[in-house]
């Protein structure tokens, strides 16, 4: 049985995670939401349409935010600082 996971569902995990210290859980959350809002705009969804009862570009924010807001965004090897 495969178990649907929301956008709300990876907000909601995405938060406790990071209050529990579990960073990288609560980045790998943050990053699946974000993916799940990709699928919804690839299947026509536009930023104003609603995903979970919230619009798609709000989604789009609080990923965003919450990732950058408390340091779990990843910079990788740039040759140039991101932040």
């Amino acid at each position: 049985m495969k178990i649907k996971t929301t956008v709300s569902d990876c907000y909601d995990q995405a938060r406790e995670a990071l209050a529990a210290g579990n960073h990288d859980k609560a980045r790998d959350m943050a990053d699946y939401g974000i993916v799940k809002v990709a699928e919804a705009r690839d299947e026509g969804a536009g930023v104003d349409d609603l995903l979970d009862g919230t619009r798609v570009g709000l989604w789009l924010e609080r990923f965003w935010y919450f990732l950058e807001n408390n340091n779990l965004m990843l910079d990788g090897d740039l040759p140039f600082p991101t932040r």
